[in-house]
């Protein structure tokens, strides 16, 4: 375990100290900020809900459950492990912190990526052309996470997996609820 906390800390380092710059100073902030990260991940789905009748209910349905169970699964796991962030267990003149101190003991895992990572899920499945757009902001958030001085990696990584993993869940919940309707429809036509 020793191992893999001393890989985290080292992998922090290189995205939090020596990635930073004036500009992404400036940027990565701003995925902290609810006002700004919200709407980002929002616009898409009241763009589908409105003008994309073929998959309308499926979206207006998983999305906000997605969120739902990745945000407080993870909430959950926060407070039952208690992992200081960064910015609480490493010296503050040897990090790049960002934003202003909050949830002190909440770093394992980043709600930010489980959420992101199960927006990019959900809509990937639904649109995949697009899927190369919704990845790339998923990332974009989970980095900035480690770039801010809020999470480790592994807070990041593991918050990927919890919200893909709940992404997959209810997509598998819903064909299945959708075949079993196609079949019950199909036998009462014949």
């Amino acid at each position: 375990m020793d191992f893999i906390l001393t890989i985290d800390r080292a992998l922090f380092r290189i995205i939090n100290q020596s990635l930073s710059n004036p500009l992404f100073d400036q940027i990565m902030p701003l995925f902290d900020q609810t006002k700004y990260f919200i709407p980002l991940l929002l616009f898409p789905w009241l763009l589908a809900v409105f003008y994309d009748k073929k998959n309308r209910w499926k979206l207006a349905t998983l999305i906000p459950l997605v969120i739902i169970l990745a945000d407080q699964s993870g909430l959950l796991l926060k407070k039952t492990i208690l992992r200081p962030r960064p910015f609480v267990d490493i010296d503050p003149e040897l990090i790049n912190h960002l934003i202003h101190p909050k949830g002190q003991n909440y770093s394992f895992p980043s709600n930010h990526a489980a959420n992101t990572a199960a927006l990019a899920t959900i809509f990937s499945s639904v649109y995949a052309r697009y899927k190369t757009i919704f990845w790339s902001l998923a990332v974009l958030v989970m980095i900035s996470r480690i770039y801010i001085g809020v999470h480790y990696p592994g807070d990041v990584l593991a918050g990927f997996l919890l919200g893909t993993l709940s992404a997959m869940i209810l997509l598998k919940g819903w064909d299945a609820i959708n075949t079993r309707n196609t079949k019950t429809i199909h036998n009462q036509v014949n």
